[in-house]
């Protein structure tokens, strides 16, 4: 309030009270109450207009941002793996060896394929059963010559698979050898063929003297077993001693 105004309110409350006082002294004691001068104050002239925004910044506050939505994150690391996966298992199954086919007792008893000797050989695994055979053949000595040629067929006569998911099982010869009946070395193969429905081996034989000879075969192959999708190493198959129904006679 300023001096001006302040000394009118002083003059209004002066000017009241002595207009007052007269009736003051009218009215009994018991009655007589403090009458104090009403004053209006005059109101204070209203703040600017560019206030009001400040004031109200302080009490408003400023309505929150809604959390921005998460980005989805692709799953490339997954697809990745997966694809890798299923390039793994396609090319896993394609270089599957061909499931060699059971040919029965057909080369185990031919007078060609097993005309120097046979065997057959049983196995019962948790992977299912199979019989093996094996075929000895070759030619006579011709006089003069201490070389022969044994050919060695491996087929397989019979097979039963585990379960369905197993096809059935492939070999891969490791080694063909030819020794004496005293054990003594006389050859191992010189190459093998897949003929389609058993694997041949050559074995070249060299013999340091003239006579006759009873000899015997050992064969080792690696059977693989075939799945539906892929295949694994199953196991190493040694044959022992396949002795030649016909002795060797060098001249």
């Amino acid at each position: 309030m300023s001096s001006d105004e302040q000394k009118r309110v002083d003059e209004v409350s002066g000017k009241v009270g002595e207009r007052l006082s007269p009736l003051k002294e009218k009215v009994p004691p018991e009655l007589r109450k403090e009458v104090e001068p009403v004053v209006e104050e005059t109101a204070e002239p209203p703040p600017p207009e560019d206030e009001y925004p400040k004031e109200y910044e302080e009490f408003v506050e400023a309505p929150e941002e809604p959390p921005r939505p998460r980005r989805k994150k692709r799953p490339w690391g997954s697809i990745i793996i997966v694809v890798a996966i299923v390039v793994v298992l396609l090319a896993w199954t394609l270089l599957s060896p061909k499931v060699m086919p059971e040919v029965g007792d057909t080369y185990t008893d031919s007078q060609s394929y097993a005309s120097w000797g046979n065997y057959t050989g049983h196995r019962d695994i948790w992977a299912g059963n199979m019989t093996w055979g094996v075929s000895v053949s070759g030619y006579a000595v011709a006089a003069g010559n201490r070389e022969i040629v044994v050919d060695v067929l491996v087929t397989k006569i019979q097979e039963g698979p585990g379960n369905w998911f197993f096809r059935g099982t492939d070999i891969a010869l490791r080694n063909v050898s030819v020794f004496d009946e005293d054990g003594t070395f006389l050859g191992t193969m010189s190459n093998h063929t897949d003929l389609g429905f058993g694997v041949l081996a050559k074995v070249p034989v060299s013999f340091d003297t003239n006579g006759t000879y009873d000899l015997y075969v050992t064969v080792k192959f690696l059977v693989y077993e075939v799945m539906r999708i892929g295949f694994f190493p199953l196991e190493m198959v040694n044959v022992q001693k396949v002795f030649l129904d016909v002795p060797v006679v060098v001249t």
